[in-house]
């Protein structure tokens, strides 16, 4: 009978495939009812499609929809709960978990997302070791992170690039173009974090123009990145294989890109390092000296791959976000008329006081402008540029998490589109721009701070945060104090990867006369 059987397959290739069909469809659905009623994670709520298979989060990724998706559970599952978004993965929703997952040193491994090299070389934003990173981020303390080191060291020369900014925008104006507002803010920060790293900018907001494409082919990587880091067959062994990795891991080029970015780190760190061995650095200090000088604490220095990756990481993980999170505030504010005449109201009285100097300075709006820095940390809560699934892995034995516990291996995470819309802690206007919710009181601007995770928090925060912050407290008052702004399309914030950008913020420009608050040349 058995060899009988054989011998029809054989004859008839319907039967093999008949019989290949139903060995994988038995396959599917033993997955499925694993997944949801045998695994250590099956009394998690979530879609079953989900629960069963990584793909599930790796395509919703691709399509833009992540967002969408997650407050789609929340609406579903609720907040009490943790909610599993893959077989693997759980997702808190309220704040309250932050401290739970990101401030234990013992939850301080990342989850393999962040290894798949899809960034370029290993740096500090993608080592998964706790261990290791603590090494690495303490060899690179000796960069001035803090808002006093760089209001010290920087900020005379980010006063340089606001006002070539603002004298780029009013060249527009004259022309009465319309601009892409979004490309045009993300451009400045493009040339900060690169003036940071290089000394000198890329010249992306003289030129007017995305310097060899490097935010535009940023975009274009960030479905890659975002596919492979959630589709988990995919990144523990296809990723892997020789030739794949050559199709789809960034590689130095010098035409655009990314690849462009790590030849001229490359470039620029030999060049340095030759010139160090002649004779010693003088002057100020830029982020690759920095890199080049950095010690573990045996007193070695970084590999030489290690420097070149930490040359771009600024540029990597700071300039589109930190653009982004320029852009949507101007959207926020040009869609919301209200808050956009008080806005200037208030620039316009501390102008009128002699309170604001030209540029503005950091330290200006923090203390003159408490209701424009109110409009930064609204729109930093609702279009958070970085809205990434930071997992970390939960220590052998478990973990309570929010009250709830976790199985040792666990991936857990929260996410900054999900917690900063918590409508136990925002009240039912969390989806709408307020920023005097963040006036009310000290007591309740110190609570709301606490649930930020626009950086991250614990001892992974954003090494770049204090440098974003700047940029944000200086162009932007600044370009609300200089122009009237024409909304022609309020264009779209974008997720893709879990990294975020605008796409489409078109408007024209007007000169204001600084003290009258009245339009300039109108046109």
């Amino acid at each position: 009978m058995s060899l009988s059987y054989f011998s029809q397959l054989e004859a008839s290739p319907l039967g093999v495939a008949g019989a290949i069909f139903g060995t994988i469809l038995i396959a599917i659905l033993s997955r499925v009812f694993y997944n949801l009623y045998l695994h250590p994670l099956s009394k998690f709520p979530g879609p079953w499609y989900a629960c069963s298979f990584s793909v599930i989060g790796a395509i919703i990724s691709v399509k833009k929809r992540e967002p969408d998706f997650f407050q789609y559970l929340v609406k579903k599952y609720g907040t009490d709960l943790p909610i599993r978004i893959s077989p693997t993965m759980l997702l808190f929703p309220r704040p309250s978990a932050l401290k739970d997952i990101y401030w234990d040193p013992k939850c301080n491994t990342k989850a393999g997302l962040y290894g798949t090299g899809a960034l370029g070389p290993p740096h500090l934003f993608t080592t998964l070791d706790g261990d290791q990173h603590k090494a690495l981020r303490r060899a690179l303390s000796n960069a001035p992170w803090t808002i006093g080191q760089l209001k010290n060291t920087w900020e005379p020369r980010f006063d340089e690039e606001v006002e070539l900014f603002v004298k780029r925008m009013n060249e527009h104006a004259a022309a009465k173009r319309t601009i892409c507002l979004s490309d045009k803010v993300a451009e400045f920060a493009a040339d900060i974090m690169s003036m940071i790293s290089f000394t000198n900018p890329f010249g992306c907001v003289a030129n007017q123009r995305d310097e060899k494409n490097i935010l535009s082919n940023w975009r274009k990587g960030l479905d890659f990145f975002g596919f492979v880091g959630r589709f988990r067959f995919f990144r523990e062994n296809i990723i892997k294989l020789p030739v794949v990795g050559l199709w789809f891991l960034p590689s130095m080029s010098n035409d655009s890109g990314m690849g462009w970015l790590m030849c001229e780190a490359d470039r620029q760190v030999s060049t340095r390092e030759e010139q160090n061995a002649e004779k010693p650095f003088s002057g100020k200090p830029d982020f690759m000296q920095y890199a080049l000088e950095a010690r573990f604490p045996d007193g070695s220095p970084l590999t030489p791959s290690q420097k070149r990756a930490h040359v771009t990481l600024l540029i990597q993980a700071g300039a589109d976000t930190t653009g982004t999170a320029l852009g949507s505030i101007l959207r926020f504010l040009v869609t919301n008329k209200d808050a956009l005449r008080r806005a200037q109201q208030e620039i316009d009285a501390a102008d009128k006081g002699g309170l604001l100097s030209t540029p503005i300075l950091y330290d200006e709006t923090r203390q003159h402008l408490p209701y424009f820095a109110g409009c930064i940390k609204e729109g930093l809560r609702l279009n958070p540029p970085a809205t990434n699934l930071f997992a970390r892995i939960a220590p052998a034995g478990g973990k309570f998490i929010d009250g709830h516990f976790v199985p040792g291996g666990t991936e857990i995470t929260s996410n900054a589109y999900v917690v900063q819309r918590d409508r136990a802690l925002y009240g039912d206007d969390a989806e709408h721009f307020k920023p005097e919710r963040w006036l009310e009181s000290e007591k309740r601007s110190f609570e709301l701070d606490a649930a930020q995770f626009v950086f991250g928090v614990g001892s992974r925060v954003c090494l770049g945060k204090d440098i974003a912050l700047m940029e944000l407290y200086k162009l932007l008052p600044e370009t609300i104090r200089r122009f009237d702004i024409a909304l022609e399309s309020p264009g779209r914030y974008v997720v893709a990867g879990g990294v975020a950008y605008n796409q489409g913020f078109m408007v024209k420009l007007h000169p204001r006369s600084a003290l009258s608050g009245e339009p300039n040349g109108r046109a």
